[in-house]
């Protein structure tokens, strides 16, 4: 990446004066580029390691020096571009010197949040497990309230707003113009389960996997005796294997019962108040502060669109459909094989492994009955009764380990989070740039082609295949009895 000529400062006297192109300016390492494009010099920062406005701001406000790998958008500007790049320039370059230095951002960032209470409540183990704990607790106060309101008749499934808003599940709502000029955009949302969600066979394996979610689920958070399972979660689900045909037929019988729709619904209803699971969308699941300040009784789970009048094609017919199933079956058998993430984040075998390994580097064998212990100058006869010595009279030793520990974990779960957010803000940003985009069908197209690219959140997307004339597909096995007609416009 190219990088600005040097430029020297000079702040002496009653106030800044700038030249440009004077030389002098040190031999410090430039962060950004090559070793010659960078402000400041030996007259501001004797050369070396100091130097530069921002340093000498930082040390006046007792903030110690600024990190070269992450200056703040001002601090970049100022002393790595000139003074006639345009905003959209220099918005572009700073991503770019974000990404290289990614993470001496996240070090920083750590340092400086590291004592905030919602950074510890998400990611700090020590303040972590009381989270996770409140929050069982919850989880099994509205599966009760959920089961007395089911068994008296007073439960709703749908509000009449009709969705979950919030932010750990919004998918990049795209905003719709009716064509009026003048009015506001109507907010539109776009449905978590594509149409082929209603398929008898996929609505009978969602009926069926959400009962192997849910039934998971509940176990971790202590849930028992849910009048929404069967018992037989799981069965009749393995249409890939070799039963895949019995399988498929079940499901479909399953699914073709009039009170399999409602019960999913139940179930989807349940999965996102109780456990701050919404399935539909990739079995995405709330972080438990979030749970904790915003998921009420009263809240509902995504809604899909509704059932269609006539027959629905099958999941393998839409390209997208194909995507979604796929991504959606592997998150949830991914959560149900390696349990709650957030536990995980907690690290407790792995920290007391850490710690026991520790705690016997500390003994010193001296000969076969003579043993020390690099804490103390005692000796002992038995490497057992070094490993007690330690755990007993050097406890505070063992502790400050084991804080330190915990320290790492905390720093590793942030950088986490931190890169989870970023990816989720890049995704949400692709899809509010190009509207959301999938494949579909050019009516009258063979089984080989005639897949165009649409987008699925705008208006335009429903206009572009019902406006769109019919196709003939040369490529198809059949040859079509149309005619083909071929307009090249104005040449």
């Amino acid at each position: 990446m190219d990088v600005d000529r040097e430029q020297y400062y000079d702040d002496g006297g009653g106030g800044s004066r700038r030249n440009r192109n004077r030389g002098g300016g040190g031999d410090r390492h430039h962060p950004y580029g090559g070793d010659e494009g960078h402000r400041g010099g030996d007259r501001r920062g004797g050369g070396g390691r100091g130097g530069g406005r921002g340093d000498r701001r930082g040390d006046r406000r007792g903030r110690g020096p600024r990190d070269d790998g992450a200056l703040s958008f001002r601090d970049f500007c100022y002393k790595y571009l000139r003074d006639d790049t345009t905003p959209a320039e220099a918005e572009r370059r700073y991503e770019e010197y974000q990404k290289e230095n990614a993470e001496a951002f996240y070090e920083r960032y750590f340092r400086d949040h590291r004592h905030d209470e919602g950074e510890r409540a998400r990611n700090d183990p020590r303040v972590l497990v009381e989270t996770l704990k409140r929050r069982d607790d919850v989880s099994v106060a509205r599966a009760l309230e959920f089961f007395d309101a089911r068994a008296n008749g007073n439960l709703v499934i749908y509000t009449e707003d009709g969705g979950a808003d919030d932010g750990d599940h919004a998918d990049g709502d795209a905003e719709m113009n009716d064509g009026n000029e003048g009015q506001q955009p109507q907010q539109k949302k776009r449905s978590v389960a594509p149409i082929e969600a209603w398929h008898p066979i996929r609505l009978g394996f969602d009926y069926k996997q959400t009962g192997k979610l849910i039934a998971a689920v509940d176990a971790e958070k202590g849930v028992e005796q849910n009048p929404l399972l069967d018992g037989d979660e799981g069965a009749g689900m393995d249409v890939g294997d070799g039963n895949g045909e019995e399988d498929a037929a079940a499901l479909e019988a399953l699914g073709n019962e009039e009170s399999t729709a409602e019960k999913l619904d139940e179930r989807l209803c349940y999965l996102m108040r109780v456990h701050g699971i919404d399935y539909y969308r990739r079995c995405q699941e709330m972080n438990p502060v979030t749970f904790l300040e915003r998921v009420t009784m009263t809240s509902a789970f995504s809604k899909r669109d509704p059932k269609p009048e006539t027959p629905v094609a099958t999941i393998a017919e839409n390209p997208y459909g194909v995507r979604w199933s796929a991504s959606l079956d592997a998150n949830v058998k991914r959560r149900i094989a390696e349990g709650d993430p957030q536990v995980k984040k907690l690290a407790t075998s792995e920290i007391e492994a850490k710690l026991e390994e520790w705690i016997k580097s500390c003994v010193v064998k001296h000969d076969e009955q003579r043993f020390g212990c690099t804490l103390s100058t005692k000796l002992f006869v038995a490497e057992e009764f070094v490993i007690k010595h330690i755990r007993t009279k050097q406890a505070h030793h063992v502790e400050d380990m084991h804080e330190r520990l915990l320290d790492e974990q905390y720093k590793k779960n942030v950088v986490e989070f931190l890169k989870y957010e970023e990816n989720r803000k890049a995704s949400r940003k692709g899809r509010k740039k190009f509207g959301g985009i999938m494949m579909m069908q050019v009516p009258g197209a063979g089984p080989e082609g005639g897949f165009v690219q649409v987008p699925v959140a705008t208006a335009g997307g429903a206009k572009m295949i019902q406006g769109m004339q019919r196709y003939t597909d040369l490529d198809a096995a059949t040859p079509p009895e149309t005619r083909v007609v071929i307009d090249y416009g104005d040449i």
